[in-house]
């Protein structure tokens, strides 16, 4: 019988790679410009956040006779988080480590970790979704509801922004003596899905984070600026499937100022993982377990410091 590669033992035809390949990891950028608060152990569920409006201006002289004007009240708003609770795991019975060449209980950590990640950022996504203040964009030209972006929506949510006295979050870049490079304003952050990438390329004016004056000054997965907003991207950014009037995916993209959101989180109950050997779960000792919990709650601290800004695709 004629031996060829087609009778040969699948285990003389193949050599396992020593080295793993890469796990598809998205951009969290959900958290970016979040206040993180925190809840203290064994004092409830809730953190109650609060602030004072500010006072009128008193632009009337005193009477003359000394009379006294009327008290002024004070008024305080109350915001309330309350957290809850998230965890995942996975059991890998022990023939696995006996017999199988990865480091299976080492990658199953990585991406735990990464899951634990991905699941804070999706909390803070959709609720963002589901309560900022909505801006619908019209001064796009595919003629849909909402449009594509464009100059003149951006700069109305950033008047708006400007006019409620939301703080920028990012400082200004000053012009450096650099072939291809431009100054930078202040600016407030956006947060936006990765296929928006082309539609911020084609923005009159828009500036590339490779064009900044100083690369160390950039924050990871920002893609560039545009007037007085800095955009990041992620592929797990916020989209609505189908909801134009066109029917075509709506993209939401979160333009806040500072102190404009919070994250909430537990003492001794935040970012935990936890890993329990064999002779803890079973009489045979067969299964380890290893999972991650956490304890989170995102809050908007101020809806008229934060604005979802939807749009389609050009």
């Amino acid at each position: 019988m004629l031996t060829s590669t087609l009778t040969l033992p699948p285990e003389v035809q193949a050599t396992a790679d020593d080295t793993l390949l890469a796990v598809r990891q998205p951009g969290l950028i959900m958290k970016t410009g979040a206040v993180t608060k925190r809840l203290k152990a064994k004092g409830g569920n809730t953190l109650r956040m609060s602030r004072y409006d500010r006072l009128p201006t008193a632009p009337v002289p005193l009477p003359r006779d000394g009379s006294q004007p009327d008290a002024t009240p004070l008024n305080r708003v109350d915001i309330d988080g309350t957290v809850s609770f998230y965890g995942l795991f996975c059991a890998i019975n022990q023939r696995v480590f006996l017999q199988n060449q990865d480091l299976v209980l080492q990658e199953t950590a990585e991406l735990l970790g990464l899951s634990m990640r991905m699941t804070e950022d999706q909390l803070t996504r959709d609720m963002l979704q589901a309560t900022a203040t909505v801006y619908n964009c019209t001064g796009g030209a595919n003629g849909d509801l909402p449009t594509n972006l464009s100059p003149a929506d951006l700069d109305e949510v950033t008047a708006a922004l400007l006019g409620n006295d939301a703080w920028m979050m990012l400082d200004r870049q000053e012009g450096e003596n650099r072939f291809g490079t431009g100054p930078i304003r202040n600016a407030y952050l956006m947060l936006c899905h990765t296929d928006l990438t082309p539609d911020l390329n084609n923005l009159p004016g828009f500036i590339s984070q490779w064009n900044y004056p100083n690369q160390n000054k950039t924050i990871r997965e920002e893609w560039g600026s545009y007037n007085n907003i800095r955009a990041m991207v992620s592929s797990v950014g916020s989209v609505v499937p189908q909801a134009s009037r066109l029917g075509k995916n709506v993209y939401n993209s979160f333009v806040q100022g500072l102190e404009s959101l919070c994250c909430v989180e537990q003492d001794n109950y935040s970012a935990s993982i936890i890993y329990r050997p064999a002779i803890f779960s079973g009489a045979l000792a067969q299964n380890i377990t290893i999972g991650y919990t956490f304890a989170e709650v995102p809050r908007i601290l101020n809806d008229l410091w934060l604005t979802n800004v939807r749009s389609t695709l050009y």
